[in-house]
């Protein structure tokens, strides 16, 4: 191909001009407020921002036959950079680098000027508000119709289906199934989106998160094109192999769910006419801390490891010794599932349900027994502490999906792990009642977050469920048995 050539790869709707280093440089257009305004964010020119594994031939070779290449079929990463700030600069391009500037400042700004409470949501064409469960039922409704027409001829040259890959059975399986490796898994990727699927898939986002949440989220998601640039674990990585899909179709008066999910983040959204439930809830960051670029010293997650490590601080022995846990923390969070991990259309057992938990095990954090330091036993400043970290880790959600989580600082009770200094290991949960919170980041110097946050009664709506069903049982809807 020749400078400034025209290419289209399956249906990643994109702009692709080729340089005269044969690599892709591309343009992506997407709405992240509600007046429906655009950014222009370019991509790597090295190689494709989605990270499509695979060598380089093979990624021109399905170009030309206009078919997505697999996941799977080859190594995902050709940068062995050391994580020096010389070599990053040497093997990113400064594209990237402005962009991941611009991004992650911008956010971090912009979540600590945030309060607690999200915006409203506002309907522009309306000129007026919307309730973000209507919002989010309209982008989903949305994104379903745009999959539900005529196959595209990438889909009929490389037989598969947008619809299928999107919508699967309302009560399915796989919806326990959920997963924060970077591993294969169910769902329509962001890299086979059309522009316009793009755009109502941060509809959906900014309809589910907190303007903080939403900020955090597309953080952890641009660390995954970080870590592609500076590693070659050949695990799926990139933006692009994100995933949504939908259980049941979307509506206001039946339930449905869906899930947003790649490494390091599993968004388990649970959709009724009473309201929306969010856990299980993952979220996890690598690097936790920058340590090269010009975002050098730059921690995503901070806020939750620093208001933990300041409530330890601020006890005294007594009550340090009763906070203090023993034991060595997992590397995975006890809570977090590692759902039925496979890589090139195998399990991956080696690693995924061997080497780190055995799948019996993965319930087990349910019948963990509620040590630590009780929130009665606190004082008034440190049941602040408590109650401000608790709310954080909830606050990535709009307050209106969490009206259904309410938690008392004196039921609760924190356990703690590691060193309560600024850069030490730190591993610790907070549980009571239903409510039940892990931090890890214990490996990697420690440079490897993992956090997840589930309800023992209620993940993936299962109150929202029962109370649809019951009702529907009153009207008449259901027969008596």
């Amino acid at each position: 191909m020749k400078p400034g050539d025209k290419v289209k790869a399956g249906m990643v709707s994109r702009t692709s001009t080729w340089s005269a280093r044969d690599a892709p440089t591309t343009t992506l257009r997407f709405s992240a407020n509600d007046g429906g305004g655009t950014s222009a964010i370019p991509s790597c020119p090295l190689d494709s921002c989605w990270s499509w594994p695979g060598t380089t031939q093979r990624r021109r070779r399905a170009l030309r036959r206009h078919k997505p290449p697999t996941r799977g079929s080859g190594r995902t990463g050709r940068c062995s950079a050391t994580p020096d700030t010389r070599a990053l600069e040497n093997s990113m391009p400064k594209s990237f680098v402005r962009f991941a500037s611009v991004l992650l400042v911008a956010g971090w700004t912009a979540a600590a000027m945030a309060t607690d409470d999200a915006p409203p949501m506002l309907d522009v064409a309306g000129g007026t508000t919307i309730e973000p469960h209507e919002r989010m039922v309209a982008a989903a409704s949305r994104l379903l119709e745009s999959v539900s027409g005529e196959p595209t001829l990438s889909e009929v040259l490389s037989d598969y289906s947008m619809r299928d890959m999107l919508l699967h059975e309302a009560g399915s399986d796989e919806i326990e199934n959920w997963s924060y490796w970077p591993t294969d898994r169910i769902g329509l990727p962001l890299k086979l989106m059309t522009t316009d699927q793009m755009v109502q898939t941060q509809e959906l986002l900014w309809s589910l998160l907190s303007e903080q949440g939403y900020l955090k989220i597309l953080n952890i998601m641009q660390l995954e094109n970080l870590v592609f640039w500076t590693t070659n674990s050949g695990f799926p990585r990139g933006m692009g192999d994100y995933t949504l899909v939908f259980f049941g179709e979307p509506s206001m008066t039946e339930p449905w769910s869906w899930r947003f999910e790649g490494h390091h983040i599993s968004l388990n959204v649970s959709v009724a006419p009473d309201g929306v439930a969010v856990t299980p809830s993952f979220v996890g960051a690598k690097p936790s801390r920058i340590a090269a670029s010009p975002l050098t010293g730059v921690r995503l997650l901070r806020t939750w490891e620093d208001a933990a490590k300041t409530l330890i601080n601020s006890m005294t022995e007594q009550q340090r010794s009763i906070a203090n846990v023993a034991g060595d923390p997992d590397f995975n969070t006890l809570a977090a599932s590692l759902g039925i991990v496979t890589f090139d259309d195998a399990p991956f057992d080696p690693i995924g349900t061997h080497f780190l938990r055995p799948e019996s095990d993965w319930e087990n954090w349910r019948d963990l027994p509620a040590d630590g330091i009780a929130g009665s036993a606190l004082n008034p400043k440190q049941k602040a502490l408590l109650a401000r970290l608790v709310d954080s880790v909830k606050a990535i959600y709009r307050p209106q999906h969490l009206t259904r989580y309410p938690t008392d600082t004196d039921d609760l009770r924190f356990a703690f792990m590691g060193s309560s200094t600024p850069e030490g290991m730190i591993y610790f949960r907070i549980q009571g009642g239903d409510f039940f919170y892990e931090y890890g980041n214990t490996q990697a110097e420690p440079d490897h977050v993992h956090t997840v946050w589930r309800d023992k009664s209620h993940d993936h709506g299962a109150d929202l469920l029962l109370r649809h069903l019951q009702q529907r049982h009153q009207k008449g809807g259901l027969p008596a048995d």
